[in-house]
């Protein structure tokens, strides 16, 4: 039999065949969203608490006794006295049988017991040791399971700005570096898109948090290393197709977000005369780029081909930025790249995670549009290698976490071009889920994120989000409870709604995170001011 907890109301009717109405006592504290037992003889359900109000026999301030009582000291223990909370729950699971709970049966808080036998009973699993243990069920001590054979149904953690969402993410990458299977200690092999250095301190000081399954931990920046974590990030062009690299190329003329359509015809051209595998000889080298250059100036046949003479000195403008750029300033091309296929076996053979740090200490300067080659190759390199593996008959899994998503799959809305990565990602969401790629999109404003690539998502991480951004996130998870949803522009920092395919719960559900102090020292926290202004004037 399934533990109960403390009786602590009673249901006053059912309205419907999934909703009840009750009483609880005010001496519990309650929120929208949290879950209860309702017993009804000896069946239990589950329920959710929906929405609930204070009444009490004086509530009615028409009734000459208000005035009197008011003027008493003992007037408001009076009141309290005679208080209780009217609750409306829904039943959301039932444990052995079809009915709804009857006028008079028991409302009950969760229980503490939490065994795996009580958390497989709890979940309806046939074994809890199988799931992921994440954070604890609101007002209790219940952990939620997270099913680690979804994860390659792609997952969305949205949240505005100080609302817990990056340390979130810490967490999960955490509970995803120390799972323990059949007994083994392993880890979800993970490739990070780390935005502002949230991440960075994973392949340092807080190395040990993320190390229990793993056997690799590298830190890849856009500048020399400084220590033996890092490693200089480079990539390889052969990836792209002549049209890719000629857009991209292009549009660094225009500040990333526009693209003239005779002058990457025009580049397109020139660069698929030439093999793919000479593409890092031939634009990842200073003498490659005056060879195209040259090779544009002389050609006797742009007339013929339909371009102007001025189409083609622009052309050779745009190669000198994107030399300047691309292969002086960042050295960013290699023939050997330090991110390639044996790198992502080794990744996946030693569990490993590689944090591509595109903070202002690891890629200093970095423009967007760098940073959208950088992903968009590596999305390209994670669907080719797991591709190919799934095809010679070794099943691979390499989970892919993007911060900022909407600056590399924006939505129509959002006023960036990402045209070397949208494609590619757009590709990654769709058929990558059935080579083994998991794809976690980070981002405070979910309604600048793709549309089309929200729909692939099917585990949703919800933290506090703006007005703004409500539509969106109902329309892309399939819509919430009302007593979830309407909490989610006010959610305290530390709670979150999952969603999803991962959730052993099978509906939304609140979950309180766990503090954990190292967790959340990353780049992106604030140190309390009144402290730092203090430590400072002591030294």
């Amino acid at each position: 039999m399934l533990a109960e907890g403390k009786t602590i109301g009673i249901v006053l009717q059912k309205s419907e065949a999934n909703s009840i109405q009750g009483l609880i006592s005010p001496e519990y504290e309650v929120s929208p969203g949290q879950l209860f037992l309702i017993k009804d003889n000896n069946k239990l359900s589950l329920a959710r608490l929906e929405n609930y109000e204070y009444i009490n026999e004086f509530y009615d301030e028409k009734i000459p006794i208000v005035k009197n009582i008011l003027s008493e000291n003992t007037s408001f223990d009076l009141l309290n006295m005679n208080t209780v909370i009217k609750t409306e729950m829904s039943i959301i699971k039932r444990y052995g049988h079809n009915s709804s709970p009857m006028p008079g049966s028991l409302i009950k808080a969760l229980p503490e017991e939490k065994d795996e036998n009580f958390l497989s009973e709890f979940y309806g699993v046939k074994n809890a040791t199988d799931y992921v243990k994440y954070g604890r069920l609101a007002g209790s001590d219940i952990p939620l399971l997270l099913d680690l054979n979804a994860v390659t149904m792609h997952v969305g953690i949205f949240g505005e700005t100080g609302s817990g969402k990056s340390y979130d993410m810490r967490y999960l990458i955490y509970l995803l570096s120390n799972l323990k299977i059949m007994g083994k200690s392993t880890a979800l092999p993970m490739i990070i898109i780390d935005a502002n250095g949230d991440y960075a301190d994973f392949a340092t000081i807080n190395m040990d948090l993320v190390s229990g399954g793993r056997k690799w931990i590298k830190k890849y920046v856009i500048r020399e290393p400084k220590s033996d974590t890092e490693t200089r990030l480079t990539i390889d062009l052969s990836l792209f197709t002549p049209k890719d690299l000629a857009d991209f190329i292009i549009s660094l003329k225009y500040g990333g977000n526009e693209i003239n359509s005779l002058q990457s015809n025009l580049l397109d051209y020139v660069i698929s005369q030439h093999d793919q595998k000479e593409y890092n000889n031939l634009l990842g080298k200073e003498e490659g780029i005056s060879l195209i250059q040259q090779e544009i100036s002389s050609n006797q046949n742009l007339k013929e081909l339909g371009f102007s003479s001025s189409t083609a000195r622009a052309v050779i403008s745009a190669l000198e930025i994107f030399k300047d750029r691309i292969i002086k300033r960042y050295k960013l091309v290699s023939n050997s790249s330090s991110i390639n296929e044996q790198i992502l076996d080794v990744i996946w053979k030693e569990k490993g995670l590689a944090i591509i740090d595109f903070s202002a200490d690891g890629s200093p300067g970095v423009d967007i549009p760098t940073k959208q080659l950088i992903v968009s190759y590596i999305s390209r390199l994670l669907l080719n290698y797991l591709t190919k593996a799934k095809y010679s008959g070794s099943q691979r899994l390499i989970a892919f976490v993007i911060e900022e998503a909407q600056n590399y799959i924006p939505s129509n809305d959002y006023p960036i071009s990402a045209n070397i990565t949208k494609e590619a990602l757009v590709t990654l969401a769709t058929q990558g889920r059935k080579f083994g790629v998991s794809l976690f999109l980070v981002s405070q404003r979910p309604a600048f994120v793709d549309k089309y690539v929200l729909s692939m998502l099917n585990t949703f991480f919800f933290h506090r989000i703006y007005h703004e951004d409500l539509k969106y996130v109902m329309s892309a998870s399939g819509g919430l409870p009302e007593s979830l949803a309407k909490g989610l522009t006010s959610l305290d920092t530390g709670y979150v709604i999952v969603s999803g395919l991962m959730s052993a719960l099978k509906v939304p559900a609140l979950v309180r995170i766990p503090w954990d102090p190292r967790l959340g020292s990353y780049a992106g926290s604030v140190e309390r001011i009144d402290r730092v202004l203090i430590e400072d004037s002591s030294k």
